[in-house]
């Protein structure tokens, strides 16, 4: 089997059956002394179901030529379920959904930024050297509403199951 037809094969398949996703990656340099980043990875408004648009927050990342409606990660992978609010917390899915959210946006921001080592997105990250700000657009597979063929394999979870690959399609936003 050639390397290629080996990554396509790994990656979870959409449960929309959509095309691939774009996501908006962005390391912020915190003011101060020391180099402190925040790091979000974010999916622009345009790429979520036209159906769950409505049902998310939405957050505006600035890129060097416009702001752009983007949403976290957690709202795109939630499953139709986590909507009907009076369901989602009794049945314990508002922690796991933060949880398999954040783990898929530290793996997301691993494969951009080499950098962000840590296993979930944290808040602030302290760095040694100082590699400034940046915001980069990368294509994954389609994330709306994967959270049942996401969560189940978040323990072992890699960039190639996102259709992420090092270095691959990655382009200034």
């Amino acid at each position: 089997m050639d390397e290629e037809a080996g990554r396509q094969n790994a990656a979870i398949p959409s449960p929309t059956g959509g095309f691939p996703m774009e996501i908006i990656a962005s390391r912020t340099r915190i003011t101060g002394s020391n180099p402190r980043y925040s790091y979000r990875a974010l999916v622009p408004l345009d790429e979520i179901d036209p159906a769950r648009r409505h049902r998310v927050a939405i957050l505006h990342v600035q890129t060097p030529t416009t702001r752009l409606p983007c949403t976290r990660i957690a709202d795109t992978i939630a499953p139709d379920r986590w909507f009907e609010r009076n369901l989602a917390v009794p049945c314990g899915l508002a922690a796991r959904l933060n949880l398999v959210g954040r783990r898929v946006e530290a793996i997301i921001l691993r494969s951009i930024f080499p950098e962000m080592v840590t296993h979930l997105a944290p808040l602030m990250l302290l760095l040694d050297h100082d590699p400034g700000s940046a915001v980069h657009r990368a294509t994954t597979i389609d994330l709306n509403a994967a959270f049942d063929a996401i969560a189940p394999r978040i323990d072992v979870l890699m960039p190639p199951d996102l259709g992420l690959y090092q270095g691959d399609d990655r382009r200034a936003a």
